[in-house]
């Protein structure tokens, strides 16, 4: 017995000594060792999860002022280009990057100050980062024939050039993992309306700029997060509410998730509206869960 507990005793110091001894990120210290590109912090895509058309090039550290982007078009595309406000820049820790192409080697051009030890840099630096094929859900369904959206732009008024567009559309018919339930408590209700949804954003050649990747939101299959997405407003800070089932969210444009709220339990099945005030309060279309009729009968 005596011998087992010195050697235990002498691989637990063993241990400890081979632990601090560790270098290149171990305990002795931290390892900084992913690759950039520009004068700044390393490139995330899809920072979020949900929004696989964007990314956030990190700050690496420094305070940054004075941002524009320019993603880059394709030929014969349309142009994104914006400022970035010091709140997004907080927010993001970082740049954030909006209307990539999908399956893309994409080009995105940056131009910035770089504060650091009360010293002031000008850069504009170009990164190229890939960015992968629009996913969506199948309905098991031979009608649907790809993913979202096949656009065929006709007539572009000058005016509107460079105009983007959210588009909004549901799967029929409705995805089988949710019709297998329906309310029976205390009667029948919209629980059923289980789309599949596409939801994206395209410029005015038809090209997908952003969407969102619903199946990390909304799955068919459970009630408290199924049904067909409705009602996307954008509010006054830029970001996106809508609501579904028998929730109501808000997100903004990078997929950072600002809420996602289940209706309160005297409220089910959202449809068509979440209409945003201005004095911040917001005003959803649902149903009474438990509505006693004249006649008695609870609805």
């Amino acid at each position: 017995m005596k011998f087992q507990a010195k050697t235990m005793a002498a691989l637990v110091a063993a241990t400890f000594i081979a632990g601090v001894a560790c270098a290149s990120g171990g305990a002795s210290g931290p390892a900084v060792t992913y690759a950039v590109q520009g004068n700044i912090g390393e490139v995330i895509v899809n920072p979020y999860k949900v929004a696989p058309l964007t990314a956030v090039i990190r700050n690496g550290g420094y305070e940054l002022k004075d941002v524009e982007v320019r993603i880059v078009p394709k030929m014969n595309g349309q142009e994104i280009k914006y400022k970035v406000s010091d709140r997004q820049l907080k927010t993001n820790a970082g740049i954030p990057i909006f209307g990539l192409y999908p399956d893309y080697l994409n080009t995105v051009e940056v131009s910035y100050t770089r504060l650091f030890n009360g010293k002031a840099e000008k850069f504009s630096d170009t990164y190229q980062f890939y960015a992968p094929p629009v996913y969506t859900r199948s309905n098991g369904m031979p009608r649907q024939k790809g993913t979202m959206f096949d656009t065929e732009v006709h007539t572009v008024h000058p005016d509107f050039k460079d105009r983007l567009y959210l588009v909004g559309n549901q799967l029929s018919p409705i995805a089988p993992q949710g019709a297998r339930f329906a309310w029976n408590n205390p009667s029948g209700g919209a629980l059923e309306w289980a789309y599949n949804s596409n939801i994206g954003i395209i410029d005015t050649t038809g090209a997908v700029r952003w969407y969102l990747l619903d199946i990390l939101l909304n799955e068919p299959s459970d009630p408290w997060s199924s049904g067909y997405m409705m009602g996307f407003q954008q509010t006054k800070d830029g970001a996106l509410t809508w609501g579904f089932g028998q929730r109501y969210v808000k997100y903004d444009l990078l997929g950072r998730e600002i809420f996602n709220r289940l209706l309160p339990p005297q409220y089910s099945d959202y449809s068509h509206a979440f209409d945003n005030a201005e004095n911040g309060h917001s005003f959803l279309r649902v149903a009474n869960a438990d509505y006693r009729r004249p006649d008695g009968k609870r609805v």
